[in-house]
């Protein structure tokens, strides 16, 4: 009796002694600064998570959240009233990591069930992991850029095989463009993390939306698959705000590729984006089979410009491994530096697109031609001054090919601050919201002829508020030796008052995939003619 009194008495300092020695290795191992750690706890330069519910630490900072999540590890199964509530529980991807870099049993720690966990496991089996990509739709400001999420798949406990789909999204509540642009940079949207039947959302997105799905299946060992399975868990019922360009379902998706493999988290970028975790997977060799689920509207394009029928899918796969691709299309930023004539006027300009891709870029790899700007601006500056050219928050253009099978419209939309001509022809920041429909035409492979109907309201210093009516005709024309170009003729009404007529001819060289090399030229025709023209170098990273 006083031999078990005495080991009862002497095992919490036994289990005291076993934790201080784990947290002693832990730190002097620096597991907090691990990719891997950074990426479980949703770090990078500071915690993008914040619920409480998530960080166990005070104050938060990557030591004491480690710290804190091992001492949560140590505590007994009567300190929850719910077991599922215990960190082990609730953890179990930090669990993992932590056991396997420090190289310890887990039967250091309490023994803990957790049923919730246990029914996850049974339920969404995740035998393989696949990363999905939902092609981007630029007419829908919530899916302009694509979309991003994981997929699970395997046998659950009653022998059936079953596919989950994981994705963080958000609902926009308003369509007010100052009220996202403050909810995107200010108070962050809600953030939902759902898990549901795959079957449902892939319908949605093919048959409901039109969009592809393309399925990318993870080449991952069991440690890996394991950390990002748990990880899932951990972010069920967690307060996450969804901000369009700092923390996105791709943001979540780069935390999860990071525990793929921890040099993905070393790739992070200004803007991440669906199609940026397409190429991760590609640049880190992380894709064990690709397959494409396509929409009737690509699927019928597709075959008509390799000159199939549907017939041919009944007999045989096609092979589309050289036809359009997303990891084929390139970088989505891009930086250009310029020099730029304006009547008289010499200047060099500076621009940057934090994301997506130009009019005047090489489009191939999207059916038909288009222009998402998101956050673009650029400056003008000399030796006098300098001054802002344009800063266009939300700008996008569709000129899709029309046809006997599709009869799709092209559209474009901007919301903008850019100099224009005013009708005494200066050229003054105008603020733009205008939006046009019209047809767009392909009689040749690398042609395309487009007329479009535009109109909208603007605003300077000189027209005042004004309405503004410009129908646009052009064309582009992909040429040999890697070059393209767009001309454009276009009449301006200002408050329906003939203004002038614009012309303009954009020529690009692209000397490699992320460089390219451009000249522009454009023509302002009225009571006298104004020559502006620009020649500059553009670099897509």
């Amino acid at each position: 009796m006083n031999e078990k009194l005495i080991f009862l008495l002497i095992l919490p300092i036994f289990l005291f002694a076993s934790q201080a020695d784990i947290i002693k290795l832990a730190t002097k191992k620096e597991l907090f600064n691990t990719n891997e750690w950074k990426a479980l706890v949703h770090y990078n330069g500071d915690f993008k998570v914040r619920d409480n519910k998530f960080l166990l630490s005070s104050p938060h900072t990557l030591k004491n959240e480690l710290i804190a999540t091992l001492k949560a590890f140590y505590l007994p199964s009567n300190y929850y009233k719910n077991i599922n509530e215990h960190p082990q529980c609730k953890f179990p991807a930090r669990y993992l990591f932590l056991t396997h870099e420090l190289n310890v049993s887990k039967q250091e720690f309490p023994n803990i069930q957790c049923p919730d966990l246990k029914i996850y496991e049974q339920k969404a089996p995740a035998d393989t992991i696949s990363l999905v990509f939902a092609s981007e739709n630029v007419k829908s400001p919530i899916s302009m850029m694509g979309h991003t999420f994981l997929k699970f798949s395997g046998v659950n406990i009653q022998g059936k095989e079953v596919h989950h789909a994981i994705s963080f999204y958000t609902v926009l509540q308003s369509a007010n463009p100052l009220t996202l642009l403050y909810q995107n940079t200010i108070s962050g949207m809600k953030g939902l993390f759902a898990l549901q039947p795959y079957k449902l959302v892939a319908q949605n997105y093919t048959q409901k939306e039109n969009r592809n799905l393309w399925e990318y299946q993870l080449k991952l060992n069991k440690y890996r698959k394991q950390l990002i399975y748990y990880h899932v868990w951990e972010l069920k019922g967690i307060d996450m705000k969804y901000y369009f360009t700092s923390y996105n379902c791709s943001t979540v998706i780069y935390n999860m590729l990071s525990l793929a493999n921890p040099k993905v988290f070393n790739d992070y970028k200004i803007w991440i984006t669906p199609l940026s975790s397409v190429k991760i997977l590609y640049k880190y060799h992380l894709v064990q089979q690709a397959k494409l689920f396509p929409s009737k509207t690509w699927l019928s394009k597709m075959l008509e410009d390799t000159n199939q029928d549907k017939e041919t899918l009944k007999e045989k796969t096609i092979d589309i491994s050289n036809y359009k691709s997303p990891s084929k299309i390139p970088d989505e930023r891009q930086f250009t530096l310029s020099y730029f004539y304006e009547n008289k006027h010499k200047y060099m300009k500076l621009s940057f697109l934090p994301a997506s891709h130009l009019l005047n870029d090489y489009n191939r790899e999207y059916f038909g031609e288009s222009e998402l700007k998101i956050a673009y601006f650029s400056f003008i500056l000399n030796k006098e001054k300098i001054d802002l050219n344009e800063f266009t928050l939300y700008g996008m253009k569709l000129y899709l090919p029309y046809s006997k099978v599709s009869h799709d419209l092209s559209y474009q939309f901007e919301l903008t601050i850019k100099k224009e001509f005013t009708r005494n022809e200066n050229r003054l920041n105008t603020l733009k919201i205008d939006g046009g429909i019209g047809i767009d035409f392909l009689p040749f492979y690398d042609v395309n002829i487009f007329a479009l109907l535009n109109g909208g309201m603007g605003y300077n210093i000189e027209d005042k508020g004004h309405i503004l009516l410009n129908p646009q005709f052009g064309l582009t024309i992909y040429e040999v030796f890697h070059m393209k170009s767009l001309l454009y003729i276009e009449p301006y009404f200002i408050n329906k008052n003939f203004s002038y007529f614009r012309y303009k001819l954009e020529h690009n060289i692209f000397l490699k995939k992320n460089l390219t090399l451009y000249f522009n030229f454009e023509k302002i025709e009225k009571k006298r003619n104004l020559l502006n023209y620009e020649c500059g170098i553009k670099y897509l990273f």
